[in-house]
């Protein structure tokens, strides 16, 4: 097992990590950007609108494809046919990694930047798929469809137990419940995410499939919500398409459209590798991006995000895909990616020679 970091760099799959650079461009731009809505009227470019709830969520699905990666060696093996070493080696890498991002999203919530901060909500929702991570893909799509179904229930259902319970605002906790990525509603991409890095990503008709799959999904869903508010003669809540609205329609629009957009950057990726490797770059440091991207708005002032000029939100794109460029050129692997990498392998490691030394000793 050991050295398995190196190897899962150099076999990473290019398209998806260029759709982490969509990711977490995307989340720049929800940010920052002015769509005329929310920010000015003046100079806004309304198809930003697009940037707000899609970018997030196709990021946790992708957190999802990247944890049945590390299972699978990167689809060396099916699973449910993993050993459990090789889960229970996983489980300790998922959970450090989890670990470390709700530690690094709690203080950059220390710096009281205007924005919702994902990163540890992703770190809980990391320690919530533990248990599912080689469940067979039937249940893992069964929960996903419960969870889209019923989170928002789930969300206010929480929420209101919280706060008559006086604890709506305990840290970490939280995050189950709160207003931004509450965890019953997207652990819904997470286990998306689990199922898609069950395909071959490898291989274009499997591209093809998930591609279609997605579209099938975003239409189906559109309609469906389309005429379901007709039968109503009402909008009801529970058919809302708004962003982080946390209903059926805002949940089934996005995986389709996450699933869509992997399978662009995947076939995208490999047709044009050269002209897409500052995106891969880009993609493959999303964390040290984000990251730096709170800095950068806590320094030059929350006029950034509460009077958004797209002037600034170009700078902070072309900003981020040199830097990122130029780092993976000369240096290697994002600097936040190098440590979540370092030290849950070695984590993992050390729970391995201490469950080998444990099993010497039953023998």
């Amino acid at each position: 097992m050991r050295g398995m970091s190196a190897v899962a760099s150099s076999t990473r799959i290019d398209g998806l990590d260029v759709a982490r650079a969509v990711a977490v461009l995307g989340m720049f731009a929800a940010h920052l950007g002015n769509d005329g809505v929310h920010g000015p009227t003046a100079g806004a470019w309304p198809w930003l609108l697009a940037s707000h709830g899609f970018p997030s969520a196709l990021f946790a699905v992708l957190a999802g494809v990247s944890m049945t990666l590390m299972l699978t060696r990167r689809g060396a093996v099916a699973a449910v046919d993993v050993d459990d070493l090789t889960l229970g080696r996983t489980r300790v890498r998922i959970a450090v990694r989890g670990g470390l991002l709700i530690m690094l999203g709690l203080f950059l919530e220390l710096f009281e930047a205007p924005i919702a901060i994902i990163l540890h909500h992703l770190g809980l929702m990391f320690l919530l798929a533990l248990p599912v991570l080689r469940w067979r893909t039937r249940w893992l799509v069964s929960l996903a469809v419960v969870l889209a179904l019923t989170g928002g229930w789930i969300t206010r259902t929480l929420d209101g137990w919280a706060a008559n319970a006086g604890i709506s605002d305990l840290p970490l906790m939280d995050t189950l419940w709160d207003g931004s990525y509450p965890a019953a509603t997207w652990m819904t991409y997470i286990l998306a995410g689990l199922v898609v890095g069950r395909a071959d990503l490898r291989s274009r008709v499997a591209t093809a499939w998930l591609g279609g799959l997605g579209v099938v999904i975003l239409t189906a869903t559109s309609v469906a919500a389309v005429m379901l508010r007709d039968a109503w003669g009402e909008n009801p809540e529970w058919l809302s398409s708004q962003d982080h609205s946390f209903t059926p329609v805002e949940a089934g629009r996005n995986i389709g459209a996450s699933l869509a957009v992997i399978a662009m950057c995947l076939a995208v990726a490999r047709l044009a590798p050269r002209l897409t490797w500052p995106l891969q770059a880009t993609g493959a440091m999303a964390l040290t991006l984000y990251t730096l991207q709170v800095l950068v708005i806590t320094i030059v002032g929350d006029w950034t995000v509460r009077e958004p000029v797209n002037s600034a939100l170009v700078a902070l794109w072309l900003g981020s895909i040199a830097f990122a460029s130029a780092w993976k050129y000369w240096v290697g692997p994002g600097p936040l990616e190098r440590v979540l990498t370092v030290m849950s392998s070695e984590t993992a490691d050390a729970w391995e020679d201490a469950r080998s030394r444990r099993d010497a000793r039953s023998r």
